[in-house]
């Protein structure tokens, strides 16, 4: 487990819940059915927010980049925002369209809400990664989160007026399942060993992972060419690949061009090293070898 993401994603969550709380009416703001306005203004805020927080955070962290972080922040609270905005108001379309033609229970539009709350959000992930697999393995932490902090919500705290804490549960259990579900589901990425309590994680989720000192690279380096190395996928086998051939790459403690990884390859940059991680078993002999 990666306690650092752990503690980034639930602080984004915690953070997210409180600064909704700020602007939120009394009553069941997340009652879209009977307090709409309300309903979705906590919804984009709270869930642009997370957006924005889970995709900037890491960056200031790790990187130390304000620019990058500021433009990832503006384009994920966009997405997240917008897009469960949006969501909120189809959901309240099809609940009224339905609701002449059956008696839907209250506990029930309630479960549904939650869950599709999820989807949305989940989907937010999804178009910022370009990535079905990382909307799936969102889905999957959010769906229960989302589920299990609207039941305390609606049974607990918002029946004895405890609003604040409504939104500060909601907050850390969406941090919670969501890194938890990134934790237990990834499939691939590079650790950074910074001291003996603190490590570093970069996930390697799309069909190219890159590293350089550009900005749109998926690991900005302090120092370097714009695009240094390239980690590829190609039949579910990673291949890295030198792009600069100023600079060394060393896998390995080898300078090569390019190298089939397997688990526990490393990746020295500099004076930073980077191991690589998989859970999926690698070979060498699909590919042709290392070359120098």
């Amino acid at each position: 487990m990666n306690w650092l993401f752990f503690f980034i994603v639930c602080f984004s969550g915690l953070f997210s819940g409180f600064c909704t709380w700020l602007i939120a009416p009394d009553g069941n703001p997340w009652n879209l059915i009977d307090n709409f306005q309300a309903g979705l203004l906590v919804t984009g805020v709270f869930c642009g927010l997370f957006t924005g927080l889970v995709a900037a955070l890491p960056i200031v962290i790790m990187e130390r980049k304000p620019g990058k972080a500021a433009a990832y922040w503006i384009s994920a609270t966009s997405i997240g925002l917008s897009i469960t905005m949006l969501g909120a108001v189809v959901f309240v379309i099809v609940v009224n369209f339905v609701a002449p033609l059956t008696q839907l229970p209250s506990g029930v539009i309630r479960f549904f809400w939650w869950m599709f709350l999820s989807l949305c959000l989940s989907g937010c992930f999804g178009i910022l990664h370009n990535s079905m697999r990382i909307m799936c393995r969102s889905l999957m932490g959010l769906t229960p989160s989302f589920i299990i902090s609207g039941l305390f919500i609606d049974r607990f705290f918002l029946a004895h007026n405890h609003l604040l804490l409504s939104f500060l549960f909601l907050g850390a259990m969406t941090g919670f399942g969501f890194a938890l579900a990134w934790e237990l589901l990834k499939e691939s990425w590079l650790d950074e060993e910074v001291s003996l309590f603190i490590v570093f994680r970069y996930y390697i989720d799309g069909p190219e992972f890159l590293a350089g000192a550009a900005d749109e690279c998926d690991l900005t380096l302090a120092e370097g060419p714009s695009h240094l190395f390239l980690i590829g996928e190609k039949e579910g086998i990673h291949i890295v690949e030198a792009l600069d051939d100023e600079h060394i790459v060393k896998i390995n403690r080898s300078a090569l061009r390019y190298r089939v990884l397997v688990d526990g390859d490393s990746i020295a940059v500099g004076g930073r090293v980077f191991i690589y991680h998989s859970k999926f078993a690698r070979t060498r002999d699909v590919l042709p070898e290392a070359v120098a």
